[in-house]
């Protein structure tokens, strides 16, 4: 019988071994994963700091699409971001500035590809219209034409003065 105790005498240590380096593993994927994660949300903060450094505070997308003599007109990517597609400047307080890393300005009012979504993101709370979108871009030129407004399907008499919200639909039919 003693041969069998001194046999499992020999095992101990090895199990107890094991279980320190088991502990020794957790403990530094676990620093690895804390570290990982703080640096990739200090990126994360960073790229969302708005104007004069001002963390972006609000962020929501309505949907805009046109139609121009009953064909369908592509709200271009990059409005507000490319200087090409921003005109106005009057809201660039409210956006996000130039980042050190390389990362250029945004208009609080713009786009990032053609699906018509606009991208509301403000260092401040406060109501954005359609109209200010649309002069930002400067690209929809509605000089002697009629313009019909829907949204979320009602029709809007001022256009311009809608008030951008989350997920709001807004149709313009732009007719001579």
């Amino acid at each position: 019988m003693k041969e069998n105790n001194n046999h499992n005498d020999v095992n101990r240590p090895a199990n107890k071994n094991t279980k320190t380096i088991a502990v020794i593993v957790v403990v530094a994927i676990t620093i690895t994963l804390v570290i990982s994660l703080s640096m990739r949300s200090t990126t994360m903060i960073g790229a969302q700091m708005g104007g004069g450094n001002k963390p972006i505070i609000m962020h929501f997308h309505p949907i805009l699409t046109i139609t121009v003599d009953g064909k369908p007109m592509t709200v271009p990517g990059q409005i507000g971001i490319d200087p090409a597609l921003w005109k106005d400047h009057s809201l660039d307080q409210y956006g996000m500035q130039a980042m050190s890393d390389g990362m250029s300005s945004m208009a609080p009012l713009h786009t990032h590809d053609d699906s018509g979504t606009i991208h509301v993101e403000s260092n401040t709370i406060r109501n954005y219209t359609l109209g200010q979108f649309l002069d930002n871009w400067g690209g929809l030129n509605v000089t002697g034409k009629t313009v019909k407004a829907t949204m979320d399907g009602a029709p809007v008499s001022d256009y311009k003065n809608i008030i951008l919200r989350d997920g709001e639909q807004i149709n313009l039919d732009v007719a001579k």
